[in-house]
C-alpha cells in the first residue's frame, strides 16, 4: 500500500504542476477571496511598492489579466512572498536591510515572477493532490492534509515552492532587473544581505522557509549575468528619503532608545 501511495503522489504531484498552470487567472483571483482587505497597511511605503512593482511586471511582460497588487506589513519580520491571485507582501523587517532600489527590485522582481510562472496556484494544487494521495492511507490524514491546505488557500500564507521554480523564477527577476536599471547590480548582494541577517538572527529569518540561500544559488546568478553579457553592476538608485524616514518612525521606541 505505501509503493502504491508513493506511486500515486508522484503521478498526482506531476498532474498538478501540468494542470495548475492552465487554470484561468480569473479563477486563482475569486480563489484569493478578500485577501486584499486582509493584509496590507496602505499609505506611502505601499504605494511605493506598488509602483516599482509595476514597472517590473512590464519588464517580466506578464500574461494579459495578471494584475499584481502589493502589500506593506509594517512588522519587523525579515521576509516577503508571492501568493494566488497576484498578491505579494512585503514585511518592513526586510525591506529595512535593503541597501538601495535596486536590491528591492530584485526582491520584488522574484516574487513577480513566481505568480508570472504559476507557482503559487501549483503549489496550491500539489498540497490538494497530497491530500488525495495521503486520504488513500487514512481519510482522517488526508483530511487534515486538505485542510491545511485550503487553509493556506483561504489565508492566504507562504506557500512552499521547489527548487526548479526558485531558480526559474530568479532568472526571470534578474532579466527584468537588467531591462530596468542596464545591469544586474545588487542581484546577487540580497542573497548576502539574507545570509548575514540568517547569521546575526537568533532564529533564522522567516525568508529563508521559502527562499533557501546558498552559494550555488548567487553563483547561478551570476553565470548568468555573465552568459548574457550583463553588466554585474552600475549605477545603484537610493530608496527615497521618505522611504527611509518612514522606516525608522515605524521601529519601536524602545529599539531607537538602544541605538542612542
Amino acid at each position: 500500500m505505501t509503493a502504491i501511495a508513493a506511486a500515486l503522489a508522484v503521478a498526482f504531484a506531476l498532474l498538478a504542476d501540468w494542470l495548475a498552470p492552465r487554470v484561468p487567472f480569473e479563477f486563482e483571483t475569486r480563489l484569493a477571496g478578500s485577501f486584499a482587505g486582509d493584509v496590507g497597511t496602505g499609505g506611502e511605503v505601499e504605494s511605493y511598492l506598488q509602483g516599482l512593482a509595476g514597472r517590473l511586471a512590464k519588464s517580466e511582460q506578464l500574461p494579459d489579466g495578471m494584475v499584481i497588487k502589493v502589500h506593506y506589513r509594517d512588522e519587523p519580520v525579515v521576509n516577503a512572498f508571492a501568493t494566488l491571485g497576484g498578491h505579494i507582501v512585503m514585511y518592513r523587517g526586510l525591506l529595512k536591510i535593503l541597501p538601495d532600489k535596486n536590491t528591492l527590485a530584485m526582491v520584488l522582481a522574484h516574487e513577480i515572477a513566481h505568480i508570472k510562472h504559476r507557482h503559487p496556484v501549483t503549489a496550491l494544487g500539489r498540497g490538494l493532490a497530497m491530500a488525495v494521495v495521503v486520504s488513500t492511507l487514512s481519510s482522517a490524514a488526508g483530511n487534515s492534509v486538505a485542510g491545511r491546505a485550503m487553509g493556506e488557500a483561504g489565508l492566504l500564507t507562504q506557500l512552499s515552492f521547489s527548487r526548479a521554480q526558485e531558480e526559474q523564477s530568479d532568472a526571470t527577476a534578474l532579466a527584468a532587473v537588467v531591462a530596468l536599471y542596464g545591469h544586474a547590480g545588487g542581484s546577487s548582494e540580497l542573497f548576502a544581505l539574507m545570509r548575514q541577517a540568517a547569521a546575526r538572527a537568533s532564529e533564522p529569518p522567516k525568508l529563508l522557509s521559502t527562499h533557501p540561500l546558498s552559494e550555488e544559488r548567487t553563483a547561478r546568478l551570476a553565470s548568468l549575468a555573465q552568459a548574457r553579457q550583463w553588466p554585474a553592476d552600475g549605477v545603484r538608485t537610493p530608496l527615497p528619503a521618505a522611504i527611509r524616514e518612514r522606516l525608522a518612525a515605524s521601529e519601536p521606541k524602545s529599539a531607537k532608545q538602544v541605538q542612542r
